[in-house]
């Protein structure tokens, strides 16, 4: 039996009928026929009963579209499969500490361009294995690998039954005796909110300090207590007000870190790009993707 034969037989036995299967093809209508009858020929048994153009699968010929089918089908895509694994897929290793919310559009989008391109996102501070690192710095500090992508505005973050919902502005002395939920000290924002804090003489009042966000987030919106909120990094929840603090003004800078540029496939140095003009879009007002 040849390969082709086979072909012609399942593509006739899925419709059950020689011409559309010879048009799927992209042969002629007799090249089907005669390879169907001399696959008959040499099985000695027929595979179709014919009555005038009809056709119809005699009960070998079901037998033997169950048994080639599966293999058939698979070998229809092989080439398709061993094009991709034949290329070596580029492979971007994305460390998301910072503005993650901001990050699944501009992969979304990025994608669309280069459909080919891996990412691996992880979310550790202090892994080092990356390509392409977006965190916030601690206050005054800048890297000699990275670019300031935009500054964050932090808000007090409350309840919506809280007495400041509904708040635009608040003052520092206005917020002494309320029960704050921190990340714990070392974190980039507990920093920032420690050195501001001193700076203007404030100690808060925290009744809690947690290391996960989400649960923070959760304690907030059941009334526990109000935090410090990340404009870009934490994003918006419905069930939480956002405030902001007139005095000090708090904002912090998110960077991008890259590794030397020696060192970066082209898709992370084109990623990279994208993320910059992007963000830059976004502090400026504007509407990203018109990108």
């Amino acid at each position: 039996m040849e390969l082709y034969q086979l072909k012609y037989f399942l593509y006739a036995s899925k419709y059950e009928n020689i011409s559309k299967a010879a048009q799927e093809l992209r042969v002629a209508q007799p090249s089907v026929s005669k390879a169907i009858r001399a696959l008959e020929k040499e099985l000695q048994t027929e595979l179709f009963e014919r009555n005038g153009k009809r056709i119809a699968l005699t009960y070998a010929g079901r037998v033997l579209r169950e048994r080639i089918s599966p293999v058939m089908w698979r070998l229809e895509e092989l080439p398709d499969e061993l094009h991709h694994l034949g290329r070596e897929a580029e492979i971007i290793k994305l460390n998301a500490v910072s503005a993650v919310p901001l990050l699944a559009d501009i992969i979304k989008h990025f994608k669309e361009e280069e459909p080919d391109v891996m990412f691996v996102v992880t979310d550790q501070r202090e892994k080092t294995d990356w390509d392409i690192c977006i965190c916030s710095a601690d206050p005054g500090l800048t890297y000699t690998y990275g670019k300031e992508l935009l500054k964050e505005k932090v808000f007090l973050g409350v309840s919506e039954d809280s007495w400041l919902s509904g708040r635009k502005q608040v003052s520092l002395g206005e917020i002494r005796k309320e029960q704050f939920i921190m990340l714990p000290r070392g974190t980039m924002l507990r920093k920032l909110a420690d050195e501001q804090f001193r700076e203007y003489h404030f100690v808060p009042n925290i009744s809690m300090e947690c290391d996960s966000t989400q649960l923070v987030w959760q304690l907030v919106s059941n009334g526990a207590g109000i935090t410090l909120w990340p404009e870009y990094s934490w994003g918006e929840r419905r069930d939480v007000q956002l405030v902001e603090i007139v005095e000090p003004g708090f904002f912090r800078t998110i960077f991008l870190l890259y590794r030397r540029l020696g060192e970066m496939t082209a898709a992370a140095c084109k990623f990279a790009e994208y993320v910059i003009e992007y963000m830059g879009a976004l502090e400026k007002g504007e509407t990203p993707y018109s990108l």
